[in-house]
This record gives C-alpha cells, sequence and structure tokens, in this order.
C-alpha cells in the first residue's frame, strides 16, 4: 500500500514513502510545501508497517485533523485514509466557506504499490526523500 497526500482544491499529490518525511517550506525538507501559514519545518510524517502518523514540529499555525478545532501537537497521531489534514489553517467543516487554493488541505489517500517513488512533486517542485530519523513511534 502506498500513501500519498492529496490536495483537496487542486489535486497535487504528496507521495509518503516509507519512513520519515518532513514537511514544510523550507528547501531542506524531504516534501517541501509553500501554501499559505506552512511553516518552514510544520509536521513530521511517518509510514511504518503500513500504517501512518503525523505530529507537529516547531510550528506557530500547527496541523488540524478533519477540521477539528484542536491542534495535533507533537505527540505522534496514528492517520487513516480519508482524513483531511489542514497545515496552519483551522477550517470549520460544517460551514460552507470559499477556501483559497493557496491554503495547505490535504486527503489521505492510498493506492496499491506498483512501482516505488521516490519523488513528490508538490507545487511544481520536484523533492528527494531522504532516510528516517532514529525517534518514531
Amino acid at each position: 500500500m502506498a500513501y500519498y497526500l492529496e490536495h483537496v482544491l487542486v489535486g497535487n499529490r504528496i507521495q509518503l514513502n516509507e519512513g520519515v518525511q518532513v514537511l514544510g517550506r523550507h528547501s531542506q525538507c524531504t516534501c517541501i510545501m509553500k501554501y499559505d501559514y506552512m511553516s518552514r519545518f510544520h509536521a513530521l510524517v511517518l509510514v511504518k508497517h503500513g500504517k501512518i502518523f503525523i505530529k507537529e514540529l516547531d510550528t506557530n499555525n500547527g496541523v488540524f485533523i478533519n477540521y477539528s478545532p484542536e491542534r495535533i501537537g507533537t505527540e505522534w497521531q496514528e492517520l487513516s485514509v480519508g482524513d483531511d489534514l489542514c497545515f496552519g489553517v483551522k477550517i470549520n467543516g460544517e460551514v460552507a466557506v470559499e477556501i483559497p487554493v493557496t491554503f495547505g488541505i490535504f486527503t489521505v489517500k492510498a493506492e496499491e504499490l506498483h512501482s516505488h517513488h521516490s519523488l513528490a512533486v508538490v507545487d511544481g517542485s520536484n523533492v528527494h526523500h531522504t532516510g528516517e530519523p532514529s525517534s518514531s513511534p
């Protein structure tokens, strides 16, 4: 199973390889995401043994799952296919509002793994994935 994040409005995909990915605006992130309110180093995503986890890094604007008003914080949170992730923006999922395409709002998706992809393509940028840090759930 291969996990990826898909932007809810424009369909950009971020491939999530086995191991840890650093998500953020900085060029040293393994997945560069240049969206409004994203921090330079915003979150870590871990794919391990068929499961997917996320936690915030030292970010001002946080990560929100399924339009919850509460930030996820710096402890690992398990994700499921179909979860919506809001990076840096708190969106009320019950109120119809026009969401700018420049907001980092993604849905967790999965597909059968047919070939190994080592690039994440976001906002026209190719970003190589690197290795996995030792601290993980």
